[in-house]
């Protein structure tokens, strides 16, 4: 039988002796190996499909979100809000190579369009390496937002970020959506070469 991988490929599972002739390991055989190349074929195939569709979605997301707050920004109707009643939640996240302190911030917002009072309530979430982040928004704090024309109930927080670009895409949304396609690259080629080593194991 000729050897197709290298001299301890598949960690013992098809060995080569260095004088090219290969044998399989004690209880292996080319269905056996065939049969696992198989499910590590489909389990790399379904992490290509997930992961392209999570980082799809969530730059689709994000475009939609940033082309709704330049709508609101430039056809929308501006108004003041004053926080009212604020609450805070910290939680900790320990990594192996870094911490994460997160800070989630709800507060809730009156404002007022063409006389009419109008209650809303506004949510953020940041993390630091290092400690937990001020809480975004204080009671009695002012906050311009953009509220959609005819539908007060409606709005977008104005944010200084995209107010200091020119279109929807951000840096975020460019890193993240590299490194989707660098993932999806690598899941895809490694579900290739299941594949080719299943064909190969098949074949013995």
């Amino acid at each position: 039988m000729e050897a197709a991988y290298g001299r301890h490929a598949w960690r013992g599972v098809y060995l080569n002796d260095g004088r090219g002739n290969g044998y399989f390991a004690p209880g292996w055989d080319g269905r056996r190996l065939a049969r696992n190349m198989r499910r590590v074929q489909r389990i790399l195939t379904a992490l290509t499909v997930a992961v392209a569709l999570f980082f799809t979605g969530w730059v689709v997301r994000e475009y939609q979100n940033n082309i709704n707050y330049y709508r609101l920004a430039k056809s929308g109707v501006a108004a003041t809000a004053v926080v009212g009643a604020v609450g805070v939640e910290h939680s900790y996240r320990a990594g192996r190579s870094s911490n994460r302190y997160v800070t989630e911030t709800t507060a809730e917002v009156r404002y007022q369009v063409d006389g009419q009072v109008y209650d809303g309530v506004l949510e953020d979430r940041m993390s630091y390496g290092d400690s937990y982040p001020e809480p975004e928004w204080a009671t009695g704090e002012s906050v311009l937002l953009y509220t959609e024309p005819g539908e007060p109930e409606s709005f977008v927080e104005y944010d200084a970020y995209l107010e200091d670009r020119d279109g929807p895409f951000t840096g975020a949304m460019v890193f993240l959506a590299a490194i989707g396609s660098l993932l999806v690259s690598v899941f895809a080629t490694v579900a290739l070469v299941a594949r080719s080593s299943r064909r190969k194991a098949e074949a013995l």
